[in-house]
């Protein structure tokens, strides 16, 4: 899978309990799907039963590089 620098600099360092199969499922399940009209990054919803919360995956604007992940306190399906 391809991160960004920031994800595996930044991102990971804050949060290392994030694992790579739940970015995997980000990608090919997500629950809601959503573009950037800014810069064309696109968001990824997906449930997590361990953290019970959704996580949000960012990925850049080719839709397969992760760029930042994190458990959503505020998303709603």
């Amino acid at each position: 899978m391809e991160t960004s620098d920031y994800f595996r600099n930044d991102a990971l360092e804050k949060r290392p309990y994030i694992k790579q199969g739940w970015l995997e499922l980000a990608l090919k399940e997500p629950v809601r799907r959503e573009v950037q009209s800014d810069d064309g990054r696109i968001r990824n919803w997906v449930w997590i039963p361990e953290l019970e919360r959704y996580l949000r995956m960012a990925t850049l604007a080719n839709g397969t590089t992760v760029h930042n992940a994190f458990p959503d306190r505020r998303f709603k399906p």
